[in-house]
């Protein structure tokens, strides 16, 4: 089974604990504490058999929300977690009057592009050169999400 918590200033901590768990470096650390802070934050932990496994941390402006990251312990990838966070997400949003989810993902990232596709995204065009790593970039692939309500 699989539990929603929404991150808040009690439990910003398991989440840099659990990025650094799951990211090998590549993130501002205190940006990342500073963003979960702000009033915009909207994000969730989720438990499978109350054993922290992943999260979901996005920015909302006005009625529009940014997916900024998500995560999924290894051990615990492959298990529907990543889907069930997002459409808790979604969820979320349509309670809330939120109209649109953006995110962007590495054009690589085949297992991503793939469950934003499954759980509703749309692609909605391309950002050159967005990623860096290890001496390459990488195109971004931009998605949208539009809420039904």
């Amino acid at each position: 089974m699989i539990k929603f918590e929404k991150i808040n200033k009690h439990n910003k901590q398991l989440v840099l604990d659990l990025y650094l768990k799951i990211f090998s470096g590549g993130c501002d650390i205190n940006a990342l504490f500073d963003m979960m802070d702000k009033l915009t934050h909207v994000g969730f932990l989720g438990y499978s058999d109350n054993h922290l496994a992943g999260f979901i941390s996005a920015n909302c402006a006005v009625d529009e929300l940014d997916i900024i990251d998500l995560g999924v312990i290894s051990e615990f990838r492959r298990l529907g977690i990543a889907n069930r966070l997002i459409t808790h997400l979604q969820h979320y949003c349509e309670i809330q009057n939120i109209k649109k989810i953006f995110l962007e993902v590495a054009e690589n990232n085949a297992p991503a592009i793939s469950l934003y596709e499954k759980t509703g995204f749309d692609r909605i065009g391309i950002r050159k050169n967005y990623y860096s790593r290890k001496d390459t970039v990488i195109d971004g692939l931009a998605y949208c999400w539009n809420s039904m309500s």
